[in-house]
């Protein structure tokens, strides 16, 4: 398991965990983007509410997102 993934888990065990909402957006990124490569702030909006039971605030979904798109490429080498 990734420490990203650890991170999230993390998050979602502990409500008041400093930085919570930032690594939850994260991982959501990260699922929207292994989804499609075209995913939309709004795809890590639903993947927090749905499936991680979690409302994000857009513009840290929209950071997280693009953060994440910067370094993918990046991790695969």
């Amino acid at each position: 398991m990734t420490n990203l993934w650890r991170t999230v888990l993390s998050a979602l065990r502990d409500p008041d965990a400093p930085g919570r909402e930032q690594a939850l957006a994260r991982g959501a990124a990260s699922l929207a983007l292994k989804r499609t490569s075209e995913a939309t702030t709004d795809d890590v909006l639903e993947i927090g509410l749905y499936e991680f039971g979690v409302p994000i605030e857009p513009q840290i979904a929209a950071a997280a997102l693009a953060a994440h798109r910067v370094t993918e490429p990046e991790q695969e080498r």
